[in-house]
């Protein structure tokens, strides 16, 4: 994903110092293929939208290109697959995307994929995330019903859909990325979007939104990551002091640093690996982390409920 923000920064390279021909070119093939990415999930996005419109849900994107129009040059964030907030009832929802002939598979609580297009994923969100710990994954979706009917209403004239706001995203990618780092390993990538987030919600010198945003973020009791992310920011990024949440924690920071640059999947290790991740991550963040077992069997409680979503 950072491939395109990196050539970005070789334009503002002396051109003394700048490299060979020879060593460019690999860069501008490799940003070449980002942007024709990136663009094609765009043109996607736009038809999947159009189409969840003309069945009758409104929605919102999610990460993404939606994300993108944070960065200095959106086509050069590189996409994945489509996230699209849907509001309408699961059951509902489920039907018309079966109606339309799109199959479904990997069904959790929050989403569920649809096979719409053979060259982009498509996520259908019915909640944007969750967090293990009940009460906090309470207060976090009682944060997006607040938010849905605007996110779903204001449609952004450069993409032709709805995206998220900042201050949203400044609770639900640190949500995100908080999720990764847990279970799945957290990338740079994560930390660049979040950069450019705060750099955004920063804009026109707005305390308040800096303030409530934090305000939020420590009520999902995530104030000691976000404190870690802060740190991160400001010793990788060097972003500067004002457009921080709140104080570097620099111990939490350091572990999170150390866990980016070793790039470690746990599944990658087996169950072994898995279950030394959780007991190490429960010692930094236990309120979350001792809820990820209750979670886990009451979710297959409900996928065997549920049984594809019926």
């Amino acid at each position: 994903m950072i491939i395109g923000v990196f050539a970005d920064g070789l334009d503002r390279i002396p051109q003394e110092y700048r490299p060979s021909k020879l060593t460019l070119l690999p860069w501008i093939g490799s940003i070449q293929k980002v942007e024709e990415s990136t663009q094609l999930n765009l043109d996607r996005t736009r038809e999947l939208v159009s189409l969840v419109l003309k069945a009758g849900y409104k929605n919102c994107v999610l990460k993404g290109v939606a994300m993108a129009l944070y960065y200095p040059e959106p086509l050069h964030r590189q996409c994945g697959d489509i996230d699209l907030w849907v509001n309408g009832k699961r059951k509902d929802v489920m039907m018309s995307l079966r109606a339309k002939g799109w199959q479904t598979s990997h069904i959790l609580w929050h989403t569920v994929n649809a096979n719409v297009f053979e060259d982009v994923l498509v996520e259908i969100h019915f909640h944007p995330a969750w967090l293990w710990n009940p009460w906090h994954n309470k207060r976090l979706q009682r944060f997006f019903e607040s938010h849905k009917e605007k996110m779903m209403a204001d449609e952004d004239e450069r993409l032709g859909f709805a995206r998220p706001t900042v201050e949203f995203d400044a609770v639900f990618s640190l949500v995100h990325t908080f999720r990764h780092f847990v279970a799945e390993g957290v990338a740079l990538r994560h930390i660049v979007d979040y950069f450019y987030i705060m750099r955004k919600l920063r804009e026109g010198d707005d305390d308040v939104l800096h303030h409530t945003s934090y305000i939020i973020i420590h009520q999902l009791g995530m104030g000691k990551f976000a404190g870690a992310m802060m740190w991160v920011l400001s010793y990788v990024c060097g972003m500067p002091r004002e457009c921080l949440l709140c104080e570097p924690n620099e111990k939490e920071g350091r572990f999170l640093l150390k866990e980016i640059t070793q790039g470690r999947n746990p599944e990658d290790s087996g169950t072994d690996g898995i279950w030394a991740r959780y007991w190490m991550m429960a010692k930094h963040y236990p309120t979350e982390v001792l809820w990820m077992m209750p979670w886990k069997i009451w979710h297959r409680w409900w996928r065997a409920r549920y049984r594809g979503g019926e």
